[in-house]
């Protein structure tokens, strides 16, 4: 699991725009989430494994396995990265940015946010839309029929999951900005 120790108890410190856990409750939610989805994966390979023996032993692979495989394997990234926004663990260039200034570092932390609010907002609307217009086709999967919608609207959920992400940094950033401009 994650190291959740805050790294900066001073709004001006550098590290005070980057590290603002949430509540311990939403880390333990976080933490089931990616157990829940560490065994999901291992049934995942579970799944594989039994459709490949099946294949090479019995020469009769399971129906379908490949299509739940590559299904579940999409859900799982895209709730993986919900989970990465939220600890703020996504992979990210600070090489230049890490000597800014408390307050250049605020600035560009703000910019990140904006800029991630409306590319989150832009993905869950054109995906919104085209998983729905997947639903109304009622398309499905060639072998296990699954309905289309439901690998789609991981899309979704994941820059949904994303997007709520970073409204709570911009809330984060604006009651940290205002807490610093009250103080003496």
């Amino acid at each position: 699991m994650t190291d959740h120790t805050d790294t900066g108890s001073s709004p001006d410190a550098p590290q005070a725009a980057e590290s603002h856990p949430p509540s311990l409750g939403f880390h333990r939610l976080l933490d089931r989430l990616e157990r829940i989805s560490g065994v999901i994966f291992i049934l995942v390979v579970v799944l594989n494994f039994a459709s490949a023996v099946g294949r090479y032993a019995a020469g009769t692979p399971i129906v379908g396995a490949d299509e739940v495989q590559v299904f579940t394997m999409i859900w799982l990234i895209f709730v993986g990265a919900a989970i990465a926004a939220m600890r703020r663990a996504h992979l990210r260039m600070d090489v230049l940015t890490a000597s800014l200034s408390p307050r250049l570092a605020w600035w560009r932390h703000l910019g990140e946010v904006i800029l991630m609010l409306a590319a989150c907002a832009l993905m869950v609307g054109v995906s919104a839309d085209f998983t729905h217009q997947i639903y109304t086709m009622e398309q499905k999967s060639d072998a296990a029929e699954i309905p289309m919608w439901l690998p789609h609207i991981s899309v979704v959920v994941g820059f949904l999951g994303m997007l709520l992400c970073s409204l709570l940094e911009l809330k984060t950033l604006i009651t940290q900005r205002i807490g610093s401009s009250t103080r003496p």
